[in-house]
């Protein structure tokens, strides 16, 4: 499975936007929502061009994103805004006690020590064996296809790629009977799926095939509608968040994740954007090949 648990790249970006004074106070601002950028400069006290630079930096490295004409954290900003900053904070205010660590390296008890110092400064586990940067499409797809074969619940997907690897993986956890939800984003269906390339591709060809000869009724598996990023929820707690460039839409980086109250967030969402989608006509054709 690939994939990396620590990038310095992408976290020398991360910092970057963060290190600086007035793109942290926009950030936090946006906790709450921005729905009104010259209050917000205002209550600031930023120049406009100063808060636009920054608001611009924020929302192309990820942290936020404008839904319904409010500047909000996106599910990777709230992470970051909810568990690593904090965190910085008691581990800055606790150094003296973290050092302490050093004067048990190499000793049977340093493991021990480590973990009671930082399980009392309450260090949350970002970067671990539970949190996976993937830096590639290539990696996500990847991730993807490996966790629906994974699954063995439930697999809630909402896409804004439509990718021939990923689909036969869900066709294949849905011979296991696992229970599985795609939400398609309209861009994907205009730009991708009319793809003369594409449609004549034998493999996406033998997808279509698999679509219909399997007893699913895709009325009830598929909806079409807008969806501001690439998600992924396998099992309630198994998810993967994509982080895209605003401007074009071209994949910067996602994150996976092994954590149920991600998983619950970005179900609830889920959810709410399946509520807001249709069934595409050009489907119910195809449903109509598996009554």
């Amino acid at each position: 499975m690939k994939g990396a648990e620590l990038s310095t790249d992408v976290l020398v970006n991360l910092f970057k936007v963060l290190s600086k004074p007035d793109a942290l106070e926009i950030f936090l601002l946006a906790g709450e929502g921005i729905e009104n950028s010259t209050y917000a400069i205002e209550e600031l006290g930023f120049s406009s061009k100063r808060y636009y630079a920054r608001l611009r930096e924020l929302v192309d490295i990820g942290f936020l994103r404008k839904t319904g004409g409010v500047y909000r954290q996106t599910p990777f900003g709230s992470m970051i805004y909810s568990r690593l900053l904090p965190a910085m904070g008691r581990a800055y205010d606790a150094r003296d006690r973290l050092g302490l660590i050093e004067e048990f390296k190499g000793t049977e008890i340093e493991d021990e020590v480590r973990n009671l110092i930082e399980g009392e400064i309450k260090i949350p586990d970002l970067v671990s064996n539970k949190v996976k940067i993937l830096e590639t499409y290539e990696d996500l797809a990847i991730e993807a296809v490996d966790l629906y074969d994974s699954a063995e619940e439930s697999v809630l997907l909402a896409s804004n790629y439509f990718d021939v690897r990923v689909m036969e993986a869900t066709f294949r956890s849905i011979d296991r009977g696992v229970t599985n939800r795609l939400i398609i984003g309209k861009r994907s269906l205009s730009s991708k799926m009319k793809n003369l390339k594409m449609m004549l591709s034998l493999s996406f060809a033998k997808t279509i095939v698999n679509f219909a000869s399997d007893k699913v009724n895709l009325e009830e598996f598929v909806r079409f509608t807008e969806i501001p990023y690439t998600f992924c929820v396998v099992d309630g707690h198994l998810n993967i968040i994509e982080i895209s460039n605003t401007l074009n839409e071209d994949f910067i980086v996602a994150l996976s994740i092994d954590d149920r109250d991600i998983g619950e967030k970005l179900t609830k969402f889920f959810e709410i954007t399946w509520e807001t989608g249709e069934f595409n006509s050009a489907l119910k054709i195809l449903n109509s090949l598996t009554t």
